[in-house]
């Protein structure tokens, strides 16, 4: 018999009403086997120091904010990490890619440290695939370190089967003057929960992500995004955006966390959401906290339908309802795609969105 457990991800920081059911999201997850630790196929890795078994690395990090929480943190228990480093200086030239090919029924963890030393860039792609119609359970979670100077891009893209559930838990820190970005493109699954923590720790630190995303059918996409700002002068900004249709669901939490001693930091966070179904449910949290005097926050949230005008200007362009429908929520998409800087990761994506939109 399988064993079930219940965790509770994605918790929000400072809780909402409890009766909006919202403060964090419960998982039920049935272990019908052993979880077994994944490693990457990996290419791009000339220019910095890559290592399959970067438990090592993993000892030497900083404490780190995440965004899926403590009880997400426990399924990583068994899990090994591959480890990037950029040494100090460097600029690597092509981005890491790693890919994590998912079979029908598996449980698989994928763990990866990514740490840029002072003065240097790196970029690395994480594509998580596997058949249309797989089924299974990923964990996946990224650790990062933006050392003082330094630049890191992080870009998660999810093609994984409609029958699979995955938990994606980004911890991130930012040094002085240092500047992580993380873009996430969500296309497949039935469940994913994405959880992002930046701690912009020292001076002139800088945090950016954006996130896509296109729920159809009864898919399930929970977000939950926290940026603790402790140093001066520090900047944030998180963008979300992406599509609603049929049954599908999709619940926004986004924290702006401006600390004491924060003076001059600025934090901005916007949504924008299609919907185009009446039957789709829409829940977003934004979110700013603040214990400092000098600081600026805002946010702003974009929802709504595909207008009559937007509609009558496809018609007579002979682009009928669902074809324009199609077309707007797949150049939702490939906005914030287009930052996936591999040409064969793009092309994936690109083939996994023929079979969502059609081809154009």
């Amino acid at each position: 018999m399988a064993d079930t457990q219940t965790i509770q991800i994605n918790r929000m920081p400072s809780a909402t009403w409890s009766w909006l059911k919202m403060n964090s999201a419960s998982l039920s997850l049935d272990y019908l086997s052993p979880a077994e630790n994944l490693i990457p196929a990996a290419r791009g890795t000339e220019g910095v120091s890559y290592a399959e078994n970067g438990a090592e690395e993993q000892k030497k990090l900083p404490v780190l904010a995440g965004g899926a929480g403590e009880s997400a943190a426990s399924l990583f228990a068994s899990a090994v990490p591959v480890s990037i480093v950029a040494k100090k200086g460097t600029a690597a030239e092509k981005p890491v890619v790693l890919s994590y090919a998912l079979s029908a029924g598996q449980n698989g963890l994928a763990a990866q440290v990514i740490r840029a030393e002072e003065n240097s860039s790196l970029t690395v792609i994480i594509l998580c695939s596997s058949e249309k119609t797989d089924g299974g359970f990923n964990a996946l979670k990224t650790q990062i370190v933006a050392e003082p100077y330094a630049k890191v891009h992080v870009i998660k893209v999810q093609l994984l089967g409609e029958k699979f559930v995955q938990i994606d838990d980004t911890e991130s820190r930012c040094a002085e003057n240092a500047h992580i970005e993380v873009t996430h493109v969500v296309l497949g699954g039935a469940k994913t929960y994405v959880g992002v923590g930046n701690d912009l720790a020292e001076y002139k630190a800088s945090f950016k992500s954006r996130l896509a995303y296109y729920c159809r059918n009864e898919q399930e996409l929970d977000m939950n995004y926290v940026v603790l700002h402790h140093g001066k002068k520090t900047e944030c900004r998180m963008d979300v955006g992406g599509t609603l249709t049929d049954s599908s669901k999709k619940t926004y939490r986004g924290t702006i966390d401006f600390n004491k001693g924060c003076a001059g930091s600025k934090g901005v966070e916007q949504e924008e959401t299609l919907l185009l179904s009446e039957k789709t449910t829409n829940n977003s949290i934004p979110i700013i906290l603040c214990d400092e005097e000098d600081v600026s926050g805002e946010h702003g949230a974009s929802i709504g339908r595909l207008s009559d005008e937007i509609l009558f200007y496809m018609k007579n362009r002979g682009i009928g309802k669902q074809a324009a429908e199609n077309l707007i929520a797949r150049a939702k998409v490939q906005s914030t795609a287009s930052y996936i800087n591999d040409e064969e990761v793009l092309s994936k994506t690109e083939l996994f969105m023929d079979s969502i939109f059609g081809e154009l």
